[in-house]
């Protein structure tokens, strides 16, 4: 009666299910950790332009054009087009829509490994092949050009590439050499570049950030992003994507998509009226989230020095990564030495943290959210070290 693409395997989440007695290190939802607007702000969220619909395949004209000034004033002097914006109800979407445009049945799109697996699934209904590319870690996060060159070379009817910069989990930017050689790479077989930026606005190093939509693109690009992370507002399902790269194939991408967002019309109205208003109140909300993230960061660094618990480097974002010895017997979890530790910090420490066999990390990684309120995750890391020096004891 199903769908093979749907034949997923649904069996519970036992580490989730075990939730509610333990100190929860996972919570990635903003608005779950205090993170709240004045209430005058959502007191502005709606008006009596609400009232009427004015669909628009791309969304209304006001709201596209507020999401071309809030990347202006990330980069002054850049200009957008709001013609080759579109608005939708979340970056899956977009990535759904976007998916449709450029894949047919078992066509392949390329994403990072490790990697968010919400691309897995997307992929999987739109009936596109996924196939992971590597990223190394030399005590930063790259994109292992040289295995995506081989992977491109011998892969049949790549449509796409994805690149998530910050990666999630990794938490890596894209390098300053790591464009142009994407560039030099897809150009020539015509395949487009899909580069998601949710985690843009969330540094915690000094580092470059470079951004497909500051550079001239020679292949078709698009940048997806969205309120969910860029204003920590979830609730209010909006997110966009820009097209860029040579005006023939961005004309003919925009052409296609029009009927394909006309088909869903996806965002709602009283939230593209309000666009302009919640994007000039997000650096106060990012600022507040960074200070959070980053006294967090920190704090992990500092009480996992000299421990047997390192923090892997991190350039943004929400999470971060914890290598731990790989010692535990994983029995119930063959060659899955992560999941092994997380059942133990939740049965000994009680403890909740997200393996990192989620992401395709390999070995005994775990991963923690940053967004945690301070004092639940100092306990929650006192826990998880005590548990840890107990097992090597």
């Amino acid at each position: 009666m199903f769908s093979r693409r749907t034949a997923w395997h649904l069996e519970p989440d036992l580490l989730a299910a075990r939730r509610d007695d333990c100190l929860d290190l996972t919570i990635s939802n903003p608005t779950a950790v205090g993170f709240t607007y004045p209430a005058e702000f959502y007191r502005r969220l709606t008006d009596e332009r609400s009232a009427s619909y004015e669909p628009d395949p791309f969304g209304l004209p006001e709201a596209r054009a507020a999401v071309a000034a809030h990347y202006a004033a990330r980069a002054p002097g850049l200009a957008l087009d709001p013609a080759a914006i579109g608005l939708c109800a979340s970056t899956s979407e977009a990535y759904s829509h976007l998916l449709a445009l450029l894949c047919d049945p078992d066509d392949v799109v390329l994403v990072p490994q490790p990697g968010y697996p919400l691309l897995r699934v997307l992929a999987e209904l739109a009936q596109a092949t996924l196939v992971p590319y590597p990223l190394l870690h030399d005590g930063h996060w790259s994109i292992d050009l040289a295995a995506l060159a081989e992977i491109l070379d011998r892969t049949p009817r790549v449509r796409a590439v994805v690149v998530v910069a910050p990666n999630n989990p990794t938490g890596n930017y894209l390098r300053p050499h790591e464009l142009p050689a994407l560039h030099a790479l897809l150009a020539p077989r015509d395949i487009a570049l899909l580069v998601d930026e949710v985690f843009w606005d969330y540094p915690l190093a000094d580092v470059p950030r470079p951004t497909p939509v500051a550079a001239p693109s020679p292949c078709l690009t698009f940048v997806l992003s969205g309120l969910s992370k860029v204003a920590a507002l979830p609730q209010l399902k909006l997110a966009w994507w820009l097209a860029l790269g040579p005006p023939e194939l961005v004309r003919a991408a925009l052409a296609r998509l029009e009927l394909i967002a006309d088909t869903f019309l996806g965002a709602a109205t009283p939230v593209q009226h309000a666009l302009p208003h919640i994007l000039a109140a997000t650096p106060a909300m990012q600022a507040q989230i960074s200070r959070r993230t980053l006294a967090n960061l920190t704090h992990l660094r500092d009480t996992c020095a000299g421990s047997a618990v390192s923090v892997l480097d991190v350039d943004a974002g929400w999470l971060a990564l914890l290598r731990l010895p790989a010692v535990l017997d994983p029995a119930n979890s063959p060659d899955l030495i992560d999941a092994a530790w997380a059942d133990h910090l939740v049965a000994h420490a009680r403890v909740l943290v997200q393996p990192g066999h989620l992401y395709e990390l390999p070995g005994a990684h775990l991963a923690v959210s940053l967004l945690t309120p301070e004092a639940i995750l100092a306990t929650g890391l006192d826990r998880l070290l005590h548990a840890v020096a107990e097992v090597l004891a």
